[in-house]
C-alpha cells in the first residue's frame, strides 16, 4: 500500500490561519495541546516536557514532521476557530440631563454621573467574564456637538477595555454624526489621535480586528443621515414617502455589499454586522415613541440574516431585543445601559455577551443592577382619608437616591383634606421629586349642572374637553374639528 502524498511544508503553513500570529501563544498551545495530544500521544521528545512549556512553533513544527499528524490538522484549525468573547453594548447617551442636577462636590450633572456609572459597571462584568473584543453600535452621546466632561468622561470609560488590551470598535450613530457632511463626527478624535485598540467606523466598509483570541471582521453599517442623502441628484423632488422608500434601499445595497466581501473572502474569520438604525419589527423603547416618525427609515430583517454574518450587533433602538430569536444568526439590539425617561423605567438596561464563532454565535443579555431607580407612585385616594392614604402608598417604596414622580386622585370635594406638606416631608428622602400632580374627579351633578346653564354648544364642549384629563392635551385640535361641525349645522340651519 502506498503511503499517502506528503504535503510540503508551505502547503502546511498555508492551511494555518492568520490568526496564529495574532493570538496569545500560551492560550492557543494549551488549546491545540489539548485536542491533539489525545489522539497522537505523546512522542518521546514531549514526555520530558510538561504542556505548559512548548511553545506554539514546538507544536506545529511536530505536527508537520510527523506523517501521522497530517489527518490532525482540521483538529488544530477548529481549535484556532474557538468562540471569541464580545462585548455588545449602544446608546450610552453621555450628556442627557434629564431630571438630574449638579453636584457641588464634582462640578458634574448627576445623570451624567448615572450614566457613567453604569457604563463602568457594565464594562467590569465585561471585562471579568473574560471578553476578546467590544463592539459599540452607536450613539456616544446625547447631542453631535458633545461637552469636553461628557467626552473625557466616555475616554475614560473606553480606557476601562483599551488598558487591558481589549480592542473596541466604536461606530457612529445619528447623534454621533455632524449635520453638515465634511465636519468631524463626535467620536472621530479616537481616529485622528491613533488610539492604541480603538477603531471608529463611519462608513459601511469591512475592517478585520485582531483580537487574543483570533481576527474578528466587523461589517460597518452605520446611521445614514437623511440630510446627507437628499443633497443627492436623484433625491430631488422627492417626497417624504419616497425619499424614506430610497434611503431604506440604501441600507439594503450597502448590506448586500457587504456580505459579498465577506463571501469573496472565503475565509475562517466570523463577523459581526455593526449597525444603527431601525429594523422592520423592532420595539421601541417608550422615550423614543416621541420622536419617532412614519418617515424614519426600516431595514428589512431579512436583509441581516445573510448567513454571511455570524452575528448582527445593532445599536438605535434602546430596548434590548432579538429580531431573529431560535435562528442564526440573531439580530440583537442591546438597549441602552440606563434609563433615560419613566416611561423606561420598567424595561431591562444593560448590554450583551456574545459567544462568536465562524457560523453563528450565542449570547446572553446582562441585566445591569444598582441603576437609579425611576418610580411613578400613582394613588387612588377618594376616600375620606386621602392624606393617609397618599401616605401609606408612599411608604410603600425605597426613596433613598430615587427620581421620584408622584400622582394622586382625589374627589373634588376633599380637595382641601390633602395636607401636601406631609406628603412633600415623607418625599424628603427622593433624591429629586419631579412631580407631585393631582388628578380631581369632578361630581358628576355639579358637571351636569355647570354644562346646562346658559352655555353655547361650543363652550359646552370646552368645559367638558377641561373636565376629562384623557382629552386635555388634544383640547386644540377637538375643537378646530368641532368648529368646523358647529359651522356646517349653523348653515344647514338658515
Amino acid at each position: 500500500m502506498q503511503p499517502a502524498p506528503r504535503r510540503s511544508r508551505n502547503a502546511v503553513f498555508q492551511s494555518i490561519p492568520v490568526a496564529l500570529s495574532q493570538v496569545n501563544a500560551m492560550e492557543l498551545t494549551l488549546n491545540i495541546f489539548s485536542q491533539t495530544t489525545r489522539s497522537l500521544g505523546y512522542r518521546s521528545g514531549w514526555q520530558s516536557s510538561p504542556p505548559c512549556v512548548l511553545t506554539v512553533s514546538a507544536v506545529i513544527m511536530e505536527l508537520i514532521t510527523s506523517r501521522k499528524s497530517l489527518q490532525y490538522l482540521p483538529i488544530m484549525e477548529s481549535a484556532m476557530r474557538s468562540t471569541i468573547r464580545v462585548m455588545h453594548f449602544a446608546d450610552t447617551h453621555f450628556g442627557v440631563e434629564l431630571y438630574g442636577r449638579l453636584d457641588p462636590e464634582s462640578g458634574l450633572n448627576t445623570r451624567l454621573q448615572d450614566f457613567r456609572k453604569s457604563l463602568v459597571t457594565a464594562i467590569d462584568i465585561a471585562i471579568d467574564e473574560g471578553v476578546q473584543l467590544a463592539v459599540f453600535a452607536g450613539d456616544a452621546y446625547k447631542t453631535r456637538d458633545p461637552r469636553q466632561t461628557e467626552q473625557r468622561e466616555f475616554a475614560a470609560c473606553i480606557r476601562r477595555l483599551t488598558d487591558r488590551g481589549i480592542p473596541v470598535v466604536l461606530l457612529t450613530g445619528n447623534h454621533d454624526m455632524p449635520a453638515i457632511r465634511g465636519r468631524a463626527n463626535a467620536i472621530e478624535i479616537y481616529r485622528t489621535l491613533g488610539v492604541t485598540n480603538v477603531h471608529v467606523l463611519s462608513r459601511p466598509e469591512p475592517l478585520i480586528v485582531s483580537t487574543s483570541a483570533g481576527p474578528v471582521r466587523i461589517a460597518p453599517m452605520p446611521y445614514l443621515i437623511k440630510g446627507y442623502s437628499v443633497s443627492r441628484e436623484e433625491f430631488q423632488g422627492k417626497t417624504l414617502d419616497q425619499t424614506r422608500s430610497m434611503i431604506e434601499g440604501l441600507y439594503i445595497e450597502y448590506i448586500q455589499r457587504l456580505a459579498r466581501a465577506v463571501e469573496e473572502a472565503a475565509d475562517d474569520v466570523p463577523t459581526i454586522l455593526l449597525g444603527h438604525f431601525w429594523a422592520t419589527g423592532a420595539a421601541l423603547s417608550h422615550w423614543q415613541k416621541g420622536y419617532f416618525d412614519v418617515n424614519e427609515p426600516q431595514v428589512p430583517v431579512s436583509a441581516l440574516t445573510n448567513p454571511a454574518f455570524d452575528y448582527v450587533a445593532l445599536g438605535h433602538i434602546h430596548k434590548h431585543q432579538d429580531l431573529n430569536r431560535g435562528g442564526q444568526p440573531h439580530v440583537v439590539y442591546s438597549g441602552s445601559p440606563d434609563r433615560i425617561d419613566f416611561g423606561e423605567r420598567e424595561e431591562a438596561k444593560g448590554f450583551v455577551l456574545v459567544d462568536l464563532r465562524k457560523g453563528g454565535a450565542e449570547y446572553t443579555h446582562v441585566e445591569l443592577e444598582g441603576s437609579r431607580p425611576l418610580l411613578d407612585i400613582d394613588v387612588h385616594a377618594e376616600n375620606d382619608e386621602p392624606t393617609e392614604t397618599i401616605l401609606a402608598a408612599i411608604r410603600k417604596h425605597a426613596l433613598r437616591n430615587a427620581i421620584v414622580k408622584l400622582t394622586y386622585h382625589i374627589d373634588e370635594g376633599r380637595q382641601a383634606q390633602v395636607r401636601e406638606r406631609e406628603i412633600r416631608e415623607a418625599l424628603a428622602p427622593a433624591f429629586l421629586v419631579v412631580s407631585i400632580n393631582r388628578k380631581v374627579r369632578r361630581d358628576a351633578a355639579i358637571r351636569s349642572k355647570m354644562l346646562t346653564e346658559t352655555r353655547t354648544p361650543r363652550e359646552a364642549l370646552e368645559l367638558f374637553i377641561d373636565t376629562q384629563d384623557a382629552l386635555k392635551p388634544r383640547k386644540e385640535p377637538l375643537m378646530a374639528a368641532a368648529d368646523v361641525l358647529f359651522r356646517e349645522l349653523q348653515e344647514e340651519s338658515r
